[in-house]
C-alpha cells in the first residue's frame, strides 16, 4: 500500500510540472506479459516495447504456433518484425484464454510468477454482432481468468486492462466521466451475479440498456477486474472506434479487419447500398470518435510509466474530434471523383426497395443498431491526460503529424479497397 500510494504522489508531482517525467526510463527492466500482442494494438505496443522502449521481456500469450503468430506480424508489419524479434526481448508462450489459467504449462506459469512486472491485457473480440452469452465468454471471463493468474505473480506493480468506451455506451448523450457509472446504482447486483446468471440463463435483465452485448460485456469485465484491486495497483483503458496509425510502426498501419470505419463502409460497399445518403442521415453534428491506433498505444503506456490507477478515455478528445459531418466532407473532398462515381453507380444498380435511410434498415443488425437506433451525442472526458497531452518522445502525446494529409492518404487507400470489392 505505501508503495502504491508513492506512485501515486510521484504521478501528481509530475502532472503538477513539479518534477520531469521519465517515462522512457520507468521501462527499463521492466518483464511485461502481454495478452494479443499479434493484434492490431497488441501489435503496435509490442512494436513499442520491443525497440522503442527499454523493457527487459515481453513474454506474449499465443493461442497457436510460434509460427502462426509471426506470420500475422509478417503480414501487418513486415519490415519490423525481423527487428523486434532480434531485439532478444520477445518470448512466446502457448495458451489458452479460453481456459482457467490460461492453460499455460508449469514452467510457463513459473516463469512468470517469477519475473513479470506489468500485465498488459489487449486482446479482445471486437466483433459487435455476437449474442450476450458468446460477448461474455470471449471478453469478460479471460479478463477474471487474468485476474486470478496474476495473483500469483510476486513482482507485480501493475496489471493494465484495455477496454473500451462502449463499456459506459449505456449512458445517455453527454459527457462520458473516467470512472464507472452503473446502469442502476441502486438495485443492481454484483458483477459476479450478473456473470453466473447470464452464463446460466444466456440472458440479462440489463441488456437493452446496451448497444451491443459487447459493450455489456466490456461493462462488466471492468467491475469484475476491479474487485481485485486489493491485490495489486489497475488501470483500465478505454479507447474509441480505432483508427490507423500516425506514426508507428508506421503511417496509416492498421489492418482494415480492425477498423471498425472500414468495416462498415466496406459492408455497405458490397452489399450495394448508398453510403453517402446513409451518412447523410446520420446526426451531422455528432463527435465521431476515433483515435489513431499508436496514439492509444502511447496513452496506455504513458498513462503506465506515470503511475496512473483507476480508468482513462483513449478518445479523440485527446487527437482530433471531428463530427460526422466534418468528417463526411473531408472524405468526399479528398476522394477521387472516378472513384465517388463508381461507388454511385454501384449503389444505384443494387439500391434496395426505399434507398437511403431505407437502405440503413437493411443493414446488418449490428450497423443497424449502433448506426441508426443507439447512437448518441457522446463527448468522452480525457481530463485524467490533460497534464500530459504535451509529452513528446516515443510514447508521447504529442505525436507531430499532418493530419490533412494523412486524411487524404486514408482516403486513397480506401478508395483502391472499395474499387477491389466492387470488383
Amino acid at each position: 500500500m505505501v508503495a502504491q500510494i508513492t506512485a501515486q504522489q510521484e504521478q501528481k508531482r509530475a502532472l503538477d510540472g513539479l518534477v520531469p517525467l521519465d517515462h522512457v526510463n520507468w521501462y527499463r527492466e521492466q518483464v511485461v506479459f502481454l495478452t494479443g500482442g499479434t493484434g492490431s494494438l497488441g501489435s503496435c505496443l509490442l512494436y513499442k516495447l520491443a525497440l522503442q522502449l527499454p523493457t527487459a521481456r515481453i513474454y506474449i500469450l499465443c493461442r497457436g504456433t510460434a509460427n502462426e503468430a509471426i506470420q500475422k506480424w509478417e503480414a501487418c508489419m513486415p519490415e519490423q518484425i525481423d527487428e523486434i524479434l532480434d531485439s532478444g526481448k520477445v518470448h512466446l508462450i502457448r495458451g489458452d484464454m479460453n481456459q482457467e489459467g490460461f492453460g499455460l504449462s508449469p514452467e510457463d506459469v513459473q516463469r512468470l510468477q517469477d519475473e513479470v512486472t506489468i500485465v498488459l491485457h489487449a486482446a479482445a473480440d471486437i466483433s459487435l454482432a455476437q449474442s450476450l452469452p458468446a460477448s461474455i465468454r470471449t471478453d469478460a471471463l479471460p479478463v477474471v481468468r487474468l485476474a486470478r493468474l496474476a495473483q500469483s505473480f510476486t513482482n507485480i506493480t501493475l496489471l493494465t486492462h484495455i477496454s473500451s468506451t462502449f463499456a459506459q455506451m449505456h449512458l445517455p448523450s453527454g459527457t462520458i466521466p473516467e470512472h464507472i457509472v452503473k446502469v442502476d446504482p441502486i438495485n443492481e447486483p454484483p458483477p459476479e451475479t450478473q456473470l453466473t446468471s447470464i452464463l446460466a440463463t444466456g440472458k440479462s435483465p440489463y441488456a437493452h440498456h446496451f448497444i451491443t452485448p459487447y459493450a455489456q460485456a466490456k461493462y462488466l469485465a471492468e467491475q469484475l477486474l476491479l474487485t481485485y484491486t486489493p491485490h495489486y495497483p489497475i488501470l483500465i483503458v478505454r479507447p474509441s472506434s480505432i483508427s490507423p496509425a500516425l506514426r508507428d510502426p508506421f503511417p496509416l498501419y492498421g489492418p482494415d479487419g480492425a477498423i471498425p470505419l472500414h468495416n462498415f463502409l466496406a459492408g455497405a460497399i458490397v452489399r450495394g447500398y448508398d453510403v453517402a445518403e446513409i451518412v447523410n442521415g446520420l446526426p451531422q453534428h455528432y463527435i465521431f470518435d476515433e483515435i489513431p491506433v499508436d496514439l492509444v498505444a502511447n496513452i496506455t503506456l504513458l498513462h503506465m510509466a506515470v503511475g496512473t490507477l483507476g480508468i482513462v478515455h483513449a478518445a479523440a478528445q485527446l487527437h482530433i474530434p471531428m463530427t460526422i459531418g466534418e468528417l463526411s466532407a473531408r472524405a468526399r473532398s479528398a476522394s477521387p471523383k472516378e472513384i465517388v462515381e463508381r461507388i454511385a453507380l454501384n449503389a444505384t444498380g443494387q439500391r434496395g426497395v426505399g434507398g437511403g435511410l431505407g437502405q440503413a434498415r437493411n443493414l446488418p443488425l449490428d450497423f443497424h443498431r449502433l448506426l441508426m437506433e443507439e447512437w448518441r451525442d457522446w463527448v468522452f472526458d480525457c481530463g485524467r491526460s490533460e497534464g500530459i497531452r504535451g509529452t513528446t518522445g516515443p510514447i508521447g502525446l504529442a505525436v507531430e503529424h499532418d493530419f490533412e494529409a494523412v486524411l487524404r492518404e486514408r482516403v486513397r487507400r480506401w478508395s483502391r479497397q472499395f474499387v477491389a470489392l466492387m470488383g
